[in-house]
């Protein structure tokens, strides 16, 4: 038994189950949506998603605006010229993110009061689509965009500040709709599943308060820098139909089965994993000191503390390279990989390291613990021949983590 080509199939077979195109048709199958619709798709899987929803014989668009992510967009949507599709940045917005929020605004500005929408929405909407509030500028945005990535916090605290700065995200896009019929589906990046933090919320009645406690002096300094705009009233959401049609649930279930159909005795960990690496890598080595033999797995979306001028990876690699350090010399393979493929700025969604990772890095004259130091997990990974490169998925439901111990 192979166990590195099985670990990469049980991940693949559970990025397959939450794919934006298979979640979108099978929702669309099953469900009813009618009327001449305006398709909106937003996300790094809105590409995915919008053409499930073009494909589908069960309802009729009559246009639509698709915003991806760079690299992000489905040959087929090229068929469908009632359609613009734009690319955008991620996950630090630019000024195209700006442009594209301008896009948004004036494409649902420009439909009748009678039509009717389907927006599709997925993860890295809030860094594709913005539109600012007044006295805050890009520069401010990227720059505090930034910070809040590099410096560990979570995406709910992410989203939470970049909400206070738009005139879109935190439910505040439903004042454009104006009340008009929309179906919302929507796949789930965040822990527990609640559309106010997906893509921050566009549509979503949002009465969560910021929690000051949580941030540094100088991003609260910003948010005393503009005046905000607050959500629309309950009554605005009236005619927004929400539902989420893919979560990470979804994918560690895919692939229990998988594994299980590959003889492994499976172990499923609910606890959602989050936090540092450093401390990560600690958890999972004292978890595998006592587990037993199998498929363990894993959901969640780690942090990690960047130096100042960072070398090539993302959380997942970070996480992988600090774990090969946990288990060398173990019977153990570990892959941590984010499921839309990309781990961080990389086109990298993550590494597969064993017990014999840190050995193939010395006979190849590599210190894992320079490049640990650097956030340059990637390069090492890539020297010996340990990333997960999947390419763009078409979907996001955060990373999965897969241990094989033997």
């Amino acid at each position: 038994m192979n166990d590195k080509n099985n670990i990469k199939k049980i991940f693949l077979a559970g990025v397959d189950r939450v794919l934006g195109y298979n979640a979108v048709k099978n929702y669309l199958d099953n469900n009813i949506v009618s009327g001449n619709l305006n398709l909106v798709s937003i996300g790094k899987a809105g590409s995915s998603m919008a053409l499930a929803a073009l494909e589908s014989k069960g309802i009729s668009i009559k246009s639509g605006l698709i915003i991806t992510k760079r690299d992000h967009l489905e040959e087929g949507l090229k068929n469908y010229s009632n359609i613009k599709c734009l690319e955008s940045d991620h996950p630090t917005p630019s000024q195209t993110s700006l442009q594209c929020g301008n896009e948004l605004i004036n494409f649902i500005n420009s439909k009748n009061n009678s039509d009717v929408f389907l927006f599709l929405i997925s993860g890295g909407g809030s860094s594709l689509v913005e539109l600012l509030v007044e006295d805050f500028s890009l520069d401010e945005l990227m720059n505090m965009t930034d910070a809040l990535l590099s410096r560990g916090y979570n995406i709910s605290d992410i989203n939470a500040i970049r909400k206070h700065f738009s005139k879109i995200k935190g439910g505040k896009l439903a004042t454009f709709l104006k009340n008009r019929k929309s179906t919302v589906l929507t796949i789930s990046d965040v822990p527990s599943d609640d559309p106010k933090i997906i893509a921050s919320g566009p549509l979503s009645f949002d009465d969560i308060k910021i929690n000051l406690d949580s941030y540094e002096d100088d991003i609260i300094d910003m948010l005393n820098s503009v005046t905000p705009i607050n959500c629309p009233n309950l009554e605005n959401f009236s005619n927004i139909d929400t539902h989420i049609i893919a979560k990470l649930d979804d994918a560690k279930m895919a692939c229990k089965v998988y594994g299980e159909k590959l003889n492994y005795t499976v172990y499923m960990n609910d606890n959602f994993i989050e936090g540092d690496v450093n401390d990560l890598a600690n958890y999972f080595s004292e978890y595998l000191l006592n587990c037993k033999k199998g498929l363990h797995i894993w959901g969640g979306e780690s942090s990690v503390h960047l130096p100042s001028n960072p070398g090539r990876g993302g959380r997942n690699q970070q996480l992988a390279l600090l774990v090969a350090e946990k288990i060398k010399n173990s019977n153990v393979i570990f892959l941590s990989a984010g499921t839309d493929g990309t781990d961080g700025p990389t086109n990298d969604a993550g590494g597969l390291v064993d017990g014999m990772t840190i050995k193939k890095g010395i006979d190849c004259n590599l210190d894992h613990n320079k490049y640990l130091e650097n956030a340059d997990s990637g390069n090492y990974l890539e020297k010996i021949n340990a990333l997960v490169t999947t390419g763009p998925t078409g979907t996001n439901v955060m990373d999965l983590i897969l241990i094989i111990k033997n």
